[in-house]
């Protein structure tokens, strides 16, 4: 078994590389995975912590499937704003984004 000091740094550098990520760009995509990555972070460690419990805990099922249903809907936001601004020609910087006002 994995000790559990290697999981917290991944799950460490994980969030690092993604707050990272989000910090130096302005491209939407790369925001997008940035905050994936955070996710990814999460679900690392909630799968590491429980993983050392001794009895199976439902908790952590739920916590796993909301940080799943999360991440589904972001991708999904993700695709739906790569759509519309492909379709009308807009950059990809979060800077221009008040160009989407109706």
């Amino acid at each position: 078994m994995v000790p559990l000091i290697y999981l917290y740094l991944l799950a460490a550098s994980l969030l690092a590389i993604g707050l990272a990520g989000i910090a130096s760009d302005r491209h939407l995509i790369v925001i997008m995975l940035s905050v994936e990555l955070i996710f990814a972070a999460s679900i690392v460690l909630l799968v590491g912590i429980f993983s050392y419990s001794s009895k199976p805990n439902p908790d952590a099922v739920i916590m796993l499937f909301s940080i799943f249903a999360v991440a589904a809907a972001e991708v999904i936001t993700v695709i739906s704003f790569y759509m519309y601004m492909k379709h009308n020609r807009i950059e990809f910087d979060v800077t221009k984004l008040s160009k989407l006002k109706w």
